[in-house]
């Protein structure tokens, strides 16, 4: 099992050479390196690696942990740390992010080889299982939007929020637009565009009503005569006063998001009232 792309996360540039190397004469692909956090987000985008070898101590404000959790939060890749620590406090961090090994230097290479085999070959053994297990069910739905939300959102400079946002969007439509018309497909009678706006209307409601339930939300949704409300009485992120505006802004994208898969006119206006014991936000599509 060769010809895999390789993402090196390596601060010190002979020591990046080195592994680099290394992997290439095992037959890998390592198609560029990165010395900081942003970087390695960077390339991990840019070149959608097969597994990432990530150095824990990094430069700059963000550790390669931090980086970790920012790139799994987007993809499903195999992660090996490669690190001179070895203290209790550094591997709980280490099983948070769901490393497929965790390598003290220096680095024997029988011993990289190895582990780079058996964490490619897990990866696509489990990826496998989770295509034979998955269906159109909403515990996809929460699966997903668990592994990156709230927590996450948190610990990201504002100044990369915008990108964030942008990225988490398409993505999630990635995720759940196939998800929306296989409900629609299981529980409507007639084709969707065979619908009435009023039946349409409703279809949505009780999917993105299902979809808030399964996060552990409060919802409660109303559909009249070209108007639908759905109402959040109880916010699984933010209980009580929100502690991050920034989850709001995401939960209207993804309001607004979905409702332009209903192909319905109009549009999508938003109601928060904050108080201290609790947040209401209403949604209410004029769909006229």
């Amino acid at each position: 099992m060769a010809g895999e792309t390789i993402l090196v996360v390596e601060d010190e540039g002979i020591s990046a050479i080195e592994i680099q190397e290394c992997l290439q004469s095992l037959g890998y692909h390592v198609p560029s390196t990165a010395k900081t956090g942003n970087e390695a987000i960077q390339e991990a985008f840019s070149i959608k690696p097969d597994l990432i070898l990530m150095d824990i101590t990094l430069k700059g404000d963000m550790d390669g942990i931090d980086a970790a959790t920012i790139i799994k939060s987007f993809m499903d890749v195999p992660l090996i740390y490669l690190t001179a620590l070895d203290d209790v406090e550094t591997f709980n961090r280490i099983i948070d992010t769901k490393a497929n090994a965790y390598l003290i230097k220096p680095i024997d290479e029988a011993e990289l080889r190895n582990n780079i085999q058996l964490a490619l070959k897990n990866h696509e053994t489990r990826r496998k299982e989770l295509e034979d297990q998955k269906n159109a069910g909403l515990k996809d739905v929460q699966i997903f939007m668990r592994s990156a939300l709230p927590e996450l959102v948190t610990n990201i400079p504002i100044s990369e929020r915008s990108v964030f946002l942008s990225r988490f969007m398409r993505l999630f439509e990635q995720n759940m637009k196939p998800l929306f018309h296989q409900y629609i497909k299981e529980n409507s009678q007639e084709p969707y565009d065979n619908l009435s706006d009023d039946d349409k209307m409703k279809l949505y409601l009780s999917w993105i009503s299902h979809l808030y339930e399964n996060l552990g939300f409060k919802v409660l949704t109303r559909s009249k005569a070209n108007l639908g409300t759905l109402t959040v009485k109880k916010c699984s992120w933010s209980p009580g006063r929100p502690k991050d505006v920034f989850l709001c802004l995401i939960c209207q994208s993804i309001m607004q998001l979905t409702f332009s898969w209903t192909k319905l006119p109009g549009s999508v206006k938003e109601e928060a009232t904050t108080g201290i014991l609790q947040s209401v936000c209403k949604f209410d599509y004029d769909y006229q």
